[in-house]
């Protein structure tokens, strides 16, 4: 018998075994061939087994029909990571003409057993692209976009997915796809910052913010105005405020100015962790957390690249002391790390 269950292991339906059901009679299932002595052969089930020999059997034949496109999705159940599953049913789907918003409220509905799966995500996309072609809302602004019933439907839906999983990469992943594909770059952002307020140490929150500001841009592409440069500074030190070991804004604020305004580390981020440093409300969490000493470290690093072999010694001497500080005290699992960044700089001096 084939027998499907729901999330709580309860009986949903149960069926012949596919080789006694007169619908599936007039094909030969087409086992799966490992050869004549497999080495490490894998032990499935029955029942899928039999399914996966009736697909080949389809798939060989060509098949395009309403029940072939019922047997992926048996399949994709019973094994979320088929991906030729999923490719034949993207297949079927265009060949047949089905609702594509059909198709993606049953994506919805399984999602919750296969949230982390990599094809359900891909395929969510690609459904996406045909129900929505970009081109046909690109004359209009991003706030009429944002309330296009298929955007505002996968925003939600990709919304109430990091709700319950904040850190889901994949997730994130599709909903950086729906931001890039329909340019909804603005109202982005509200939503970075809220979900950055809700858990400041979400580093996906952050990571989102950087692809949000750059707009998906290359570091040549994009230029970071003073403007902006100011305002990512004061965001960043206002955050590590709430949070001074939370690594996240440290990171997100040396990566974003070292690739895109490195001059800005030491003249504009540098005066700014040192005043919070001095701060006797902050200076024993800050001065205490490794991400302060490692952004000396860079800053000092990206300073002294700035000036004359004669100039370095005093900028190079400070970050060689941040070495020491973070290799004895700080970040001693890690000290070999901290040796190596204090002999990368002496070598530099010489």
């Amino acid at each position: 018998m084939v027998r499907i269950v729901d999330d709580d292991g309860n009986d949903e339906c149960s069926s012949l075994p596919m080789s006694q059901q007169e619908e599936w009679s007039d094909v030969v299932p087409i086992p799966q061939d490992d050869g004549k002595n497999p080495v490490c052969p894998i032990l499935y089930t029955d029942e899928y087994r039999e399914m996966t020999d009736y697909f080949r059997a389809v798939m060989a034949a060509g098949e395009v029909s309403q029940r072939a496109f019922e047997l992926t999705g048996r399949i994709i159940d019973a094994n979320a990571a088929h991906y030729t599953a999923w490719v034949y049913r993207k297949k079927l789907i265009l060949d047949l003409g089905l609702d594509i918003s059909e198709e993606l409220s049953w994506v919805s509905e399984i999602s919750g057993r296969h949230i982390k799966n990599y094809q359900l995500w891909h395929h969510r996309g690609a459904l996406l692209a045909l129900l929505l072609d970009p081109k046909d809302v690109e004359h209009e602004s991003q706030d009429q976009r944002v309330q296009n019933p298929a955007i505002r439907n996968e925003l939600q839906f990709v919304g109430e997915v990091i709700d319950n999983d904040s850190k889901n990469f994949h997730a994130w992943s599709h909903r950086q796809l729906v931001v890039r594909s329909y340019g909804i770059w603005d109202q982005e952002m509200a939503y970075v910052e809220t979900q950055i307020n809700q858990d400041v140490r979400n580093n996906s929150a952050w990571n989102q913010r950087y692809f949000v500001l750059t707009a998906n841009q290359s570091a040549d592409e994009f230029v970071l105005s003073e403007e902006v440069t100011d305002r990512e500074i004061g965001y960043a030190v206002e955050k590590i405020k709430l949070a001074p070991n939370n690594e996240s804004p440290w990171s997100y604020v040396i990566g974003l100015l070292t690739r895109h305004a490195p001059a800005m580390l030491y003249e504009r981020l540098l005066p700014r962790i040192s005043e919070l440093a001095a701060d006797k409300d902050y200076a024993l969490a800050v001065s205490s957390t490794p991400f302060y000493w490692s952004a000396l470290v860079d800053v000092y690093e990206e300073q002294a690249k700035a000036l004359s072999v004669d100039e370095r010694g005093d900028v190079e001497a400070f970050a060689r002391e941040a070495c020491d500080s973070l290799a004895e005290k700080y970040d001693p699992i890690r000290a070999k790390y901290w040796e190596y960044r204090k002999q990368a700089l002496q070598t530099t001096a010489n």
